[in-house]
């Protein structure tokens, strides 16, 4: 009996990957990775496989048929997605079902029982979707309608606690989990202006794009320009390493300054610099000799640093 696991690294997930192999359930936990993932490195588990939906949910956030949460999230498209490309690995596998760590009405938008029916039969995955933490409350599955799963054995968790996982989680001695909330940068109202503001303006949106979105701070100059600056060193070389040939790279030389990239129209070219300026070292002086280059040639502008009421008004 084999079954695949959908694993995100949180608490819930990691209990079923547990409790489906106490069952004597061959596990294969999968993680289905995206851009949108503000996560560290997952904890270790034993034969994960990972696959990246970056593209797909690309075009998921931008036309969701079932809508956003409270942000730019559109969890039950997302889910539906993830059902998906699990069933594609199950049947690569010829496995039995899928499990996933899902509680009953833990989240508003994702988990009441009608939107966990709509997901599994969207994924024509209709009673092959187990959830052990609330299956004992949920309609009967598949697998235990052919005797492969006992119906005693799923839990009758419901309810946004986390107590009685984390109960569970000492018994089992399951240590190491990401904490709930902020896994995903769509939940989040700074991440959503940047990722609604690159939707409004751009057509074609790439994974490298939406990995800008998570640096620096980021300005609007017109429908046709945008401008990121960097915050610190670590976004300083990612924001270099993400050029694109046609964007121009600003910074301030022989001093402590930003990495900052134009993303367009150059004629914004006076006004990138100002910015530049204002996040350097030199943002006290007068003027400020800024270096740019879109090719290997790089050129010099003075500007004076721009002023804050200034600067707000093209923030996004």
């Amino acid at each position: 009996m084999k079954a695949v696991v959908l694993y995100s690294g949180g608490l819930d997930s990691s209990l079923v990957i547990n409790l489906v192999r106490e069952w004597g359930v061959q596990v294969f936990p999968l993680h289905i990775s995206h851009e949108f993932l503000a996560l560290d490195d997952l904890p270790p588990v034993e034969g994960l496989k990972i696959i990246d939906a970056s593209r797909e949910l690309i075009e998921v956030v931008r036309n969701p048929q079932y809508g956003y949460g409270k942000n730019l999230n559109p969890c039950i498209d997302c889910h539906i997605l993830m059902l998906k490309m699990a069933k594609q690995y199950m049947e690569e596998l010829s496995a039995d079902f899928i499990v996933t760590g899902e509680v009953l009405d833990q989240r508003p938008m994702s988990q009441r029982l009608e939107t966990l029916m709509l997901m599994d039969k969207k994924a024509d995955l209709e009673g092959l979707v187990v959830r052990p933490l609330s299956g004992g409350l949920l309609p009967t599955t598949i697998p235990e309608k052919k005797g492969l799963l006992d119906r005693n054995s799923l839990l009758k968790i419901k309810g946004r606690t986390r107590k009685p996982g984390l109960e569970l989680a000492k018994k089992m001695k399951i240590t190491k989990f990401f904490s709930p909330g902020g896994g995903c940068l769509l939940t989040d109202p700074s991440f959503s202006k940047r990722m609604a503001d690159l939707m409004r303006f751009q057509e074609e949106i790439s994974t490298k794009d939406i990995e800008l979105l998570k640096l620096g701070r980021h300005f609007r100059f017109s429908p046709e320009a945008k401008f990121v600056v960097g915050r610190n060193e670590q976004e300083n070389d990612r924001i270099e390493k993400l050029l694109n040939p046609r964007d121009t790279f600003f910074y301030v030389a022989d001093t402590g300054s930003p990495n900052a990239v134009l993303i367009g129209s150059k004629k914004y070219l006076k006004i990138a610099a100002a910015i530049t300026a204002r996040y350097s070292d030199k943002k006290g002086d007068p003027q400020v000799g800024v270096d740019y280059k879109s090719t290997k040639e790089t050129n010099k502008i003075m500007v004076k640093p721009i002023e804050e009421n200034e600067l707000a008004k093209l923030r996004i």
